[in-house]
Protein backbone atom coordinates (compact mmCIF):
# COMPACT_ATOMS: atom_id res chain seq x y z
CA UNK A 1 0.00 0.00 0.00
CA UNK A 2 2.59 2.19 1.21
CA UNK A 3 4.36 1.67 -2.35
CA UNK A 4 1.32 2.39 -4.33
CA UNK A 5 0.92 6.05 -2.54
CA UNK A 6 4.68 6.89 -3.43
CA UNK A 7 4.29 6.15 -6.93
CA UNK A 8 0.76 7.99 -7.00
CA UNK A 9 2.28 10.70 -5.18
CA UNK A 10 5.09 10.61 -7.82
CA UNK A 11 2.74 10.97 -10.44
CA UNK A 12 0.49 14.20 -9.40
CA UNK A 13 3.75 15.56 -8.85
CA UNK A 14 4.93 14.86 -12.34
CA UNK A 15 1.88 15.78 -14.16
CA UNK A 16 1.10 18.84 -11.78
CA UNK A 17 -0.67 20.38 -14.70
CA UNK A 18 -3.87 18.79 -13.60
CA UNK A 19 -4.12 20.23 -10.38
CA UNK A 20 -3.23 23.38 -11.39
CA UNK A 21 -6.12 23.38 -13.92
CA UNK A 22 -8.79 22.37 -11.28
CA UNK A 23 -7.14 24.69 -8.47
CA UNK A 24 -7.73 28.39 -11.17
CA UNK A 25 -11.11 26.83 -11.94
CA UNK A 26 -12.43 27.14 -8.17
CA UNK A 27 -10.43 30.45 -7.82
CA UNK A 28 -12.44 31.58 -11.08
CA UNK A 29 -15.97 30.38 -9.27
CA UNK A 30 -15.41 31.92 -5.99
CA UNK A 31 -13.88 35.13 -6.76
CA UNK A 32 -17.68 36.47 -8.06
CA UNK A 33 -19.53 35.49 -5.62
CA UNK A 34 -16.56 36.46 -2.99
CA UNK A 35 -16.50 40.13 -4.44
CA UNK A 36 -20.52 40.54 -4.26
CA UNK A 37 -20.10 39.47 -0.52
CA UNK A 38 -17.41 41.90 0.35
CA UNK A 39 -18.93 44.62 -1.74
CA UNK A 40 -22.13 44.23 0.49
CA UNK A 41 -19.94 44.13 3.80
CA UNK A 42 -18.63 47.20 2.94
CA UNK A 43 -21.60 49.13 2.17
CA UNK A 44 -23.64 47.59 5.12
CA UNK A 45 -20.71 48.19 7.49
CA UNK A 46 -20.25 52.14 6.08
CA UNK A 47 -17.56 53.73 8.20
CA UNK A 48 -18.00 51.49 11.49
CA UNK A 49 -14.97 49.52 12.42
CA UNK A 50 -16.90 46.27 12.44
CA UNK A 51 -14.96 44.97 9.63
CA UNK A 52 -11.36 46.08 11.07
CA UNK A 53 -12.42 44.10 14.37
CA UNK A 54 -13.87 41.16 12.27
CA UNK A 55 -10.55 40.57 10.42
CA UNK A 56 -8.05 41.48 13.20
CA UNK A 57 -9.81 39.78 15.45
CA UNK A 58 -12.76 37.30 14.48
CA UNK A 59 -15.21 37.47 17.39
CA UNK A 60 -18.60 35.50 16.65
CA UNK A 61 -20.53 37.54 19.05
CA UNK A 62 -19.94 40.62 16.70
CA UNK A 63 -20.03 38.89 13.27
CA UNK A 64 -23.65 37.48 14.54
CA UNK A 65 -24.89 41.20 15.52
CA UNK A 66 -23.86 42.31 12.19
CA UNK A 67 -25.67 39.05 10.50
CA UNK A 68 -29.03 40.22 12.15
CA UNK A 69 -29.29 43.71 11.26
CA UNK A 70 -28.05 43.13 7.35
CA UNK A 71 -29.04 40.04 6.76
CA UNK A 72 -31.31 40.41 4.37
CA UNK A 73 -29.02 41.96 2.16
CA UNK A 74 -26.78 39.20 2.17
CA UNK A 75 -29.26 36.82 0.66
CA UNK A 76 -28.35 37.77 -3.06
CA UNK A 77 -24.77 36.53 -2.12
CA UNK A 78 -26.41 33.22 -0.72
CA UNK A 79 -28.17 32.67 -3.97
CA UNK A 80 -25.28 33.14 -6.27
CA UNK A 81 -23.23 30.80 -3.81
CA UNK A 82 -26.12 27.94 -4.26
CA UNK A 83 -25.82 28.31 -7.96
CA UNK A 84 -22.07 28.85 -8.50
CA UNK A 85 -21.79 25.55 -6.13
CA UNK A 86 -24.21 23.63 -8.64
CA UNK A 87 -22.22 25.04 -11.77
CA UNK A 88 -18.94 23.56 -9.75
CA UNK A 89 -19.89 20.47 -8.94
CA UNK A 90 -20.79 20.22 -12.81
CA UNK A 91 -17.61 21.47 -13.95
CA UNK A 92 -15.45 19.14 -11.58
CA UNK A 93 -17.19 16.45 -12.58
CA UNK A 94 -16.66 17.39 -16.23
CA UNK A 95 -12.81 18.10 -15.32
CA UNK A 96 -11.99 14.87 -13.41
CA UNK A 97 -12.39 12.69 -16.41
CA UNK A 98 -9.44 14.41 -17.95
CA UNK A 99 -8.07 14.26 -14.35
CA UNK A 100 -9.04 10.54 -13.99
CA UNK A 101 -7.59 9.40 -17.62
CA UNK A 102 -4.19 11.04 -16.56
CA UNK A 103 -3.70 8.85 -13.73
CA UNK A 104 -5.19 5.70 -15.54
CA UNK A 105 -2.26 6.21 -18.29
CA UNK A 106 0.57 7.46 -16.43
CA UNK A 107 2.83 6.77 -19.45
CA UNK A 108 0.95 9.06 -21.40
CA UNK A 109 2.23 12.72 -21.89
CA UNK A 110 0.03 15.62 -20.58
CA UNK A 111 -1.95 17.43 -23.40
CA UNK A 112 -4.23 20.20 -22.88
CA UNK A 113 -6.12 18.89 -25.48
CA UNK A 114 -6.28 15.55 -25.26
CA UNK A 115 -7.36 16.66 -21.19
CA UNK A 116 -10.43 18.17 -21.94
CA UNK A 117 -11.75 15.68 -25.08
CA UNK A 118 -11.66 13.05 -22.23
CA UNK A 119 -13.43 15.56 -19.89
CA UNK A 120 -15.94 15.78 -22.33
CA UNK A 121 -16.47 11.97 -23.79
CA UNK A 122 -16.90 10.98 -19.98
CA UNK A 123 -18.47 13.93 -18.11
CA UNK A 124 -22.39 12.24 -18.94
CA UNK A 125 -21.20 8.74 -17.78
CA UNK A 126 -19.92 10.79 -14.61
CA UNK A 127 -22.54 12.62 -14.10
CA UNK A 128 -25.10 10.06 -14.26
CA UNK A 129 -22.50 8.42 -11.51
CA UNK A 130 -22.86 11.50 -9.85
CA UNK A 131 -27.16 11.13 -9.30
CA UNK A 132 -26.31 7.39 -7.82
CA UNK A 133 -23.44 8.12 -5.88
CA UNK A 134 -25.89 10.89 -4.26
CA UNK A 135 -28.78 8.21 -4.12
CA UNK A 136 -26.34 5.80 -2.24
CA UNK A 137 -25.26 8.37 0.08
CA UNK A 138 -28.67 9.50 0.84
CA UNK A 139 -29.46 6.23 1.81
CA UNK A 140 -26.62 5.56 3.58
CA UNK A 141 -27.14 8.25 5.78
CA UNK A 142 -30.64 7.40 6.76
CA UNK A 143 -29.11 3.74 7.94
CA UNK A 144 -26.93 5.68 9.48
CA UNK A 145 -30.02 7.68 11.14
CA UNK A 146 -31.67 4.79 12.32
CA UNK A 147 -28.38 3.69 13.99
CA UNK A 148 -28.13 7.11 15.38
CA UNK A 149 -31.98 6.82 16.75
CA UNK A 150 -31.46 3.23 18.03
CA UNK A 151 -28.45 3.96 20.56
CA UNK A 152 -30.10 7.30 21.73
CA UNK A 153 -32.98 5.38 23.69
CA UNK A 154 -30.75 2.99 24.76
CA UNK A 155 -28.50 5.64 26.04
CA UNK A 156 -31.64 7.44 27.69
CA UNK A 157 -31.10 7.62 31.69
CA UNK A 158 -27.37 7.37 30.94
CA UNK A 159 -24.35 10.01 32.24
CA UNK A 160 -22.71 12.69 29.33
CA UNK A 161 -20.02 10.35 29.17
CA UNK A 162 -22.18 7.22 28.79
CA UNK A 163 -23.86 9.08 26.48
CA UNK A 164 -21.15 9.79 24.20
CA UNK A 165 -19.88 6.70 24.35
CA UNK A 166 -23.03 5.21 23.19
CA UNK A 167 -23.04 7.52 20.41
CA UNK A 168 -19.41 6.58 19.31
CA UNK A 169 -20.56 3.38 17.43
CA UNK A 170 -23.11 5.09 15.02
CA UNK A 171 -20.52 7.96 14.46
CA UNK A 172 -17.87 5.54 13.66
CA UNK A 173 -20.57 3.83 11.49
CA UNK A 174 -21.37 6.81 9.49
CA UNK A 175 -18.18 8.20 8.87
CA UNK A 176 -17.10 4.77 7.61
CA UNK A 177 -20.26 4.84 5.10
CA UNK A 178 -20.22 7.85 4.00
CA UNK A 179 -15.93 7.02 2.96
CA UNK A 180 -17.22 3.88 1.39
CA UNK A 181 -19.45 6.39 -0.82
CA UNK A 182 -16.46 8.28 -1.62
CA UNK A 183 -14.22 5.50 -2.14
CA UNK A 184 -16.83 3.13 -4.71
CA UNK A 185 -16.93 6.77 -6.85
CA UNK A 186 -13.16 6.94 -7.23
CA UNK A 187 -12.76 3.37 -8.28
CA UNK A 188 -16.13 3.52 -10.49
CA UNK A 189 -14.57 6.55 -12.44
CA UNK A 190 -11.06 4.56 -13.36
CA UNK A 191 -12.94 1.50 -13.94
CA UNK A 192 -15.15 4.02 -17.00
CA UNK A 193 -12.00 5.49 -17.64
CA UNK A 194 -10.47 1.87 -18.64
CA UNK A 195 -13.30 0.12 -20.37
CA UNK A 196 -15.44 2.71 -22.52
CA UNK A 197 -18.10 0.15 -23.14
CA UNK A 198 -19.16 0.39 -19.40
CA UNK A 199 -22.14 1.97 -18.45
CA UNK A 200 -22.61 4.11 -15.36
CA UNK A 201 -24.56 1.71 -13.65
CA UNK A 202 -22.48 -1.12 -13.98
CA UNK A 203 -19.16 0.76 -13.01
CA UNK A 204 -21.24 1.60 -10.04
CA UNK A 205 -21.96 -1.81 -9.17
CA UNK A 206 -19.14 -3.48 -9.94
CA UNK A 207 -17.34 -0.67 -7.81
CA UNK A 208 -19.48 -1.33 -4.99
CA UNK A 209 -18.48 -5.11 -4.82
CA UNK A 210 -14.51 -3.96 -5.28
CA UNK A 211 -14.51 -1.83 -2.02
CA UNK A 212 -16.24 -4.37 0.02
CA UNK A 213 -13.89 -6.99 -1.34
CA UNK A 214 -10.68 -4.61 -0.78
CA UNK A 215 -11.44 -2.94 2.00
CA UNK A 216 -7.60 -1.49 1.65
CA UNK A 217 -8.85 1.06 -0.61
CA UNK A 218 -10.84 2.49 2.54
CA UNK A 219 -7.78 2.96 4.28
CA UNK A 220 -5.82 3.89 1.98
CA UNK A 221 -7.93 6.64 1.68
CA UNK A 222 -8.02 7.80 5.10
CA UNK A 223 -4.51 7.59 4.83
CA UNK A 224 -4.13 10.82 2.45
CA UNK A 225 -7.21 12.18 4.02
CA UNK A 226 -5.35 12.19 7.69
CA UNK A 227 -2.37 14.28 5.59
CA UNK A 228 -5.79 16.31 4.91
CA UNK A 229 -6.47 17.58 7.86
CA UNK A 230 -2.81 17.63 9.33
CA UNK A 231 -2.72 20.43 6.55
CA UNK A 232 -5.74 21.80 7.80
CA UNK A 233 -4.40 22.02 11.42
CA UNK A 234 -1.05 24.04 10.67
CA UNK A 235 -3.05 26.55 8.83
CA UNK A 236 -5.50 27.15 11.82
CA UNK A 237 -2.02 27.26 14.12
CA UNK A 238 -0.37 29.51 11.64
CA UNK A 239 -3.09 31.86 11.29
CA UNK A 240 -3.48 32.00 15.43
CA UNK A 241 -0.23 32.91 15.42
CA UNK A 242 -0.02 35.87 12.48
CA UNK A 243 -2.92 36.78 12.95
CA UNK A 244 -3.98 39.93 10.00
CA UNK A 245 -3.14 42.65 12.48
CA UNK A 246 -1.26 44.36 9.33
CA UNK A 247 -1.66 44.22 5.29
CA UNK A 248 1.31 42.17 5.59
CA UNK A 249 0.00 39.58 7.35
CA UNK A 250 -2.60 39.72 5.31
CA UNK A 251 -1.12 38.87 2.25
CA UNK A 252 0.86 36.44 4.02
CA UNK A 253 -2.04 35.08 5.41
CA UNK A 254 -3.76 35.29 1.97
CA UNK A 255 -0.64 33.40 0.12
CA UNK A 256 -0.49 30.76 2.58
CA UNK A 257 -4.58 30.48 2.56
CA UNK A 258 -4.12 29.34 -1.27
CA UNK A 259 -1.49 27.33 -0.86
CA UNK A 260 -3.94 25.29 0.98
CA UNK A 261 -6.41 25.22 -1.10
CA UNK A 262 -3.97 23.93 -3.82
CA UNK A 263 -2.60 21.34 -1.76
CA UNK A 264 -6.35 20.16 -1.21
CA UNK A 265 -6.97 19.66 -4.86
CA UNK A 266 -3.10 17.76 -5.09
CA UNK A 267 -4.86 15.85 -2.50
CA UNK A 268 -7.86 15.02 -4.03
CA UNK A 269 -5.72 14.23 -7.11
CA UNK A 270 -3.86 11.89 -5.06
CA UNK A 271 -6.69 10.15 -4.71
CA UNK A 272 -7.71 9.36 -8.31
CA UNK A 273 -3.87 8.52 -8.63
CA UNK A 274 -3.85 6.00 -5.72
CA UNK A 275 -7.26 4.37 -6.72
CA UNK A 276 -5.67 3.92 -10.44
CA UNK A 277 -2.73 2.37 -9.37
CA UNK A 278 -4.52 0.06 -6.91
CA UNK A 279 -6.82 -0.75 -9.54
CA UNK A 280 -3.66 -1.62 -12.26
CA UNK A 281 -1.66 -3.92 -10.07
CA UNK A 282 -5.39 -5.91 -8.83
CA UNK A 283 -7.44 -5.68 -11.60
CA UNK A 284 -10.96 -7.27 -12.25
CA UNK A 285 -12.62 -8.32 -15.18
CA UNK A 286 -14.88 -4.98 -16.78
CA UNK A 287 -15.96 -6.62 -20.11
CA UNK A 288 -17.18 -9.59 -21.36
CA UNK A 289 -18.01 -9.60 -24.89
CA UNK A 290 -21.63 -11.61 -25.49
CA UNK A 291 -21.36 -14.99 -26.85
CA UNK A 292 -22.45 -15.43 -30.24
CA UNK A 293 -24.94 -17.68 -30.47
CA UNK A 294 -23.55 -21.00 -32.69
CA UNK A 295 -25.67 -21.45 -36.14
CA UNK A 296 -27.86 -24.23 -35.86
CA UNK A 297 -26.48 -27.40 -37.59
CA UNK A 298 -29.31 -28.54 -39.59
CA UNK A 299 -29.52 -32.35 -41.09
CA UNK A 300 -28.80 -32.61 -44.45
CA UNK A 301 -31.16 -34.77 -46.67
CA UNK A 302 -30.24 -36.89 -49.53
CA UNK A 303 -33.05 -36.33 -52.68
CA UNK A 304 -33.27 -39.41 -54.62
CA UNK A 305 -31.97 -38.63 -58.14
CA UNK A 306 -34.53 -38.89 -61.19
CA UNK A 307 -31.73 -41.68 -62.38
CA UNK A 308 -32.58 -43.43 -59.53
CA UNK A 309 -36.26 -43.00 -59.57
CA UNK A 310 -35.87 -44.77 -63.24
CA UNK A 311 -34.24 -47.30 -61.87
CA UNK A 312 -36.53 -48.12 -58.97
CA UNK A 313 -39.42 -48.35 -61.53
CA UNK A 314 -37.58 -50.59 -64.37
CA UNK A 315 -37.25 -53.05 -61.39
Amino acid sequence: MIAILQQSFKLVRQKWHVTLIMYLTGVLLIAFPLFKFYQILKGEAGHSMVLNELVTDFRFMIFSDFIRQSGKTLRPVLAYGALFGFIGSLIYTFLSGGAVTEWVNPTQKFSVKSFFQNCARLFWKYLLLLILLGILLFVLFLVSGIFYFIFVLIAEGSSERGYVLWLLLPTILLAYLMTFGLVLSFYAKVMLSHEPRLSSPDAFWKSFSYVYKNQKTVVQFWLISLIGISITLIYIQIDRYLGMTSVVTVWVMLFIQQLTVFLRFYLKNWNYAAAAEFFKQNPVQLWQEPKQPEPEILPVVEEETEEDESTGEEE
